[in-house]
């Protein structure tokens, strides 16, 4: 589990590069030491083995072995001197620290005597290399070295001129203190070479979680947090190598992400606001078409029924009539006859209007100025007497272009509107009539709002069905918004209304605005 880590995998590979390199390293120092410290013990062997040769000299020239004897014993007791002796030529020892050994005859194929008689004859002059040896005893290692005496002018006397060599100073020396050192040198190098590879990993531990470890970490964890959909976030990486770009490619990526996220919930809004509306406005056209259904039906049974009751009607009004008129003033039957004259006109005008909203023509239409029709209209009902505490505020928008309707249907849609309003606004003594123009979307908007008691939503949803009216009986006969609508629906347009209860009710008329070639084309076609 902790190899996975890249901090770890890094550590691991460095440590062992650092060893092997440190290994290596100290292999060929300790290596390089040990050799300097031979040759400096070889020199001092050396040095030791030219004093005592060059001590016992004269000692030798005349003869005087004691006096020779003396000098190689007192040499012997210096540390590290294991034995000082003198072999002639045959191998026997004439001279030595250890008396015992002295008049024995040396081994030539020992380790001691190889660097001489490796062949079968002795060597008479030997390189400096040959001249020391190194080899093991069971207690310790021992360093030899060998010093020829050779035959020199003030030694005629007494040996033959034909010799070269009278005979040899071996000086054994013991390694004892090189080992020793050699073990020292060894001991330091290898903690020195440990604690520089604790120290170098603990460097390069810090150095790559500072560098290396957390700047991933931080975008690890900010990858994971942007994987669950939070994009309210940047890595904040101070650091001019490919880390660093790596965190503004991060940062730079999560900005885009969080922009196409930002569109896609736009755009989602944008068609669940468009569906809406698509929605509502099917709903509008089959509600319509209902209404529209509802109206036909309604139109072919209002026609019929007129039909049939207007005859009757009729007659019943003119006898009625003709009757009152001759009738004195002061005759039973005469308030009866009234009533009944009453009555019957008010049932012949509900039988004109269904004839009316049953056989609706086709709209006259001219080109007509808006506001023309409207000041028309108010100057038709603003003297009535419901209209007394009623004021009238025109809010006319300048601009709006002639419409091509029927004037006189339209004036009558303006006028049962207005009159509804006054009816909704007589109960709360007054109120104030506001009437609207706007030009929006090619549609020319005439919004009446007044300030009556408003209407209930489930009297909205009956509100242009025939017959069906808000008034006491005797009042109204329900269908004045009802021809209404379908006027304003012949002419390419449409109602809304907007009501609350003891706040007001607002009508708004919606009436297409036709361009210029279109009605230029259209009155061409009609002649």
């Amino acid at each position: 589990m902790v190899l996975r880590s890249l901090k770890a995998k890094i550590l691991l590979i460095v440590i062992i590069a650092v060893v092997v390199i440190e290994g290596v390293f100290l292999y060929l120092n300790i290596r390089s030491l040990s050799r300097q410290i031979l040759d400096k013990t070889e020199e001092e062997a050396f040095n030791l083995s030219e004093t005592i040769r060059l001590s016992i000299r004269n000692a030798m020239i005349k003869d005087r072995r004691d006096e020779y004897q003396r000098i190689i014993d007192d040499v012997a007791q210096r540390k590290g001197i294991v034995e000082v002796r003198i072999f002639n030529k045959q191998g026997e020892i004439t001279v030595s620290s250890d008396s015992t050994k002295v008049g024995t005859v040396v081994d030539k194929k020992a380790e001691a005597c190889y660097g001489c008689h490796r062949e079968d004859e002795a060597k008479v002059l030997l390189p400096s290399d040959s001249k020391t040896r190194i080899y093991h005893t069971e207690k310790q290692s021992l360093l030899g070295l060998i010093n020829p005496i050779y035959n020199e002018a003030s030694c005629y006397p007494c040996h033959p001129k034909t010799l070269n060599v009278l005979g040899v100073l071996d000086t054994t020396i013991s390694l004892e203190d090189f080992e020793k050192e050699r073990a020292q040198i060894y001991n330091r190098m290898m903690i020195s070479g440990i604690v520089s590879v604790i120290i170098l990993s603990f460097l390069l531990s810090l150095l790559l979680t500072r560098f290396i470890n957390r700047p991933i970490g931080k975008l690890l964890a900010a990858t994971k947090t942007a994987a669950r959909g939070n994009l309210d976030q940047s890595v904040s990486i101070r650091s001019h190598d490919e880390l660093g770009e790596l965190s503004e490619s991060f940062n730079n990526m999560i900005l885009e992400l969080k922009r196409s996220r930002n569109a896609i919930e736009d755009w989602t809004q944008t068609l669940e606001h468009r569906v809406q509306e698509r929605t509502q406005e099917l709903q509008q056209v089959q509600d319509q078409l209902v209404r529209a259904g509802k109206m036909a039906a309604l139109g072919e049974l209002a026609a019929g029924v007129a039909h049939e009751i207007n005859n009757p009607l009729t007659g019943v009004l003119t006898f009625s009539s003709l009757i009152l008129k001759k009738m004195d003033e002061t005759h039973p039957w005469k308030k009866d006859l009234e009533n009944i004259v009453q009555q019957t006109t008010r049932c012949r005008n509900i039988v004109r209007g269904l004839l009316d909203f049953a056989r609706q023509r086709k709209p006259d239409k001219k080109d007509w100025d808006i506001h023309t029709l409207l000041d028309r209209t108010v100057t038709l009902v603003e003297n009535q007497a419901r209209f007394q505490n009623i004021k009238i505020v025109k809010e006319f928008k300048t601009g709006i272009p002639m419409l091509l309707v029927d004037g006189d249907q339209i004036l009558q849609v303006f006028m049962n509107i207005i009159i509804n309003a006054a009816d909704a606004m007589a109960a709360g003594n007054g109120g104030t009539l506001t009437i609207k123009t706007n030009n929006k979307d090619g549609f020319a908007e005439v919004s009446f709002t007044d300030t009556g008691c408003g209407m209930t939503k489930e009297n909205l949803s009956k509100l242009f069905a025939p017959f069906f009216t808000t008034k006491e009986i005797g009042k109204g006969t329900g269908l004045g918004l009802a021809i209404s609508y379908g006027i304003i629906q012949g002419h390419g347009g449409d109602i809304e209304v907007e009501s609350q209860v003891g706040k007001g009710s607002t009508f708004r008329i919606k009436l297409p605005i036709e361009k210029q070639d279109q009605t230029a084309e259209g009155k061409a076609h009609s002649a």
